[in-house]
């Protein structure tokens, strides 16, 4: 007797999980996760287990097939121009959520059948879908959080930046921030958290007042070379909304030890002397992948 199996729960469970596991995959690593393209992902996704019941493939050309896809599917969700060498991280992150996912729902749904709970549909032998998204989102929160913590454990990582504005340089001490996702609304460049004192020798004089001031109309008339390359940064935080002064620097470089390398950044002037662990710039953890 043959196994009756429904194509469209099977899409949906698998799209919900590969979504939770991007989007796990994005908290894991700080980056901003694009929902189009998670949706996509998630889609091929799905598909692909469907057709894979129709694929009468050996066992190691089978799997495979099933990693080059997992692959394919971690590039249509994340990969972005210039950021290649980002993709291999992607998808080792994505495979090991994966393995956790499934670990921990299989570990949960053994614990609360002992319970003799009711897990399963009275009309099938397949587990009700209710208690499918429960171990789903119980799962999610404990790889979620254990990923958080292992991630703080590895340490931070450090780099030297050297910042150059209108012929000046100014060297400074960095450490990477995963909680820094900062963007640039309108360029969507990401942007690095420097210490106003630190820039002050660089940095027109009008501008650090009125960094430090969150005061926009306190730059008054500057020179047009300074005002072509000033942005404004919008935050949120616990307090409410506001907005940062950052200034588009003529060149950036970090240096985590391995060689000097140029970035695409903003630098946002901010006081943050006294929090950033005697550091004087907080560095999005994407420009040091």
């Amino acid at each position: 007797m043959g196994q009756t199996v429904y194509v469209d729960l099977l899409f949906l469970i698998n799209f919900s999980m590969d979504f939770l596991c991007f989007f796990l995959c994005a908290k894991l690593l700080g980056r901003k996760l694009s929902l189009g393209r998670a949706l996509l992902a998630s889609a091929l996704g799905g598909i692909y287990a469907n057709a894979a019941l129709f694929m009468s493939l050996g066992r190691i050309l089978s799997l495979l097939i099933d990693i080059i896809f997992c692959a394919v599917m971690c590039a249509v969700a994340f990969y972005k121009r210039g950021k290649a060498r980002s993709l291999p991280l992607y998808i080792l992150v994505y495979f090991a959520i994966s393995m956790a996912l499934g670990g921990f729902m299989t570990a949960i749904f053994n614990l609360l059948n002992r319970a003799d709970l009711p897990l399963e549909q009275g009309s099938s032998d397949g587990i009700s879908v209710w208690m499918f998204a429960l171990l789903a989102a119980l799962s999610a929160l404990i790889t979620l959080f254990g990923g958080r913590f292992f991630r703080k454990k590895a340490g931070q990582k450090n780099a030297e930046i050297e910042i150059s504005y209108r012929g000046k340089s100014v060297r400074l001490r960095g450490m990477s921030d995963s909680g820094n996702l900062l963007r640039e609304p309108i360029s969507g460049k990401p942007c690095i958290i420097a210490d106003i004192g630190a820039l002050e020798p660089i940095i027109p004089r009008k501008i650090t007042i009125a960094a430090r001031k969150k005061n926009v109309s306190a730059l008054g008339d500057m020179m047009r070379e300074d005002a072509k390359n000033i942005r404004i940064v919008p935050i949120k935080t616990a307090g409410g909304e506001g907005a940062l002064l950052a200034v588009r620097a003529d060149k950036i470089t970090l240096d985590c030890g391995k060689g000097a390398e140029q970035v695409d950044a903003l630098v946002v002037l901010s006081d943050i002397a006294e929090s950033a662990d005697g550091n004087e710039a907080l560095i999005p953890s994407e420009l040091l992948i």
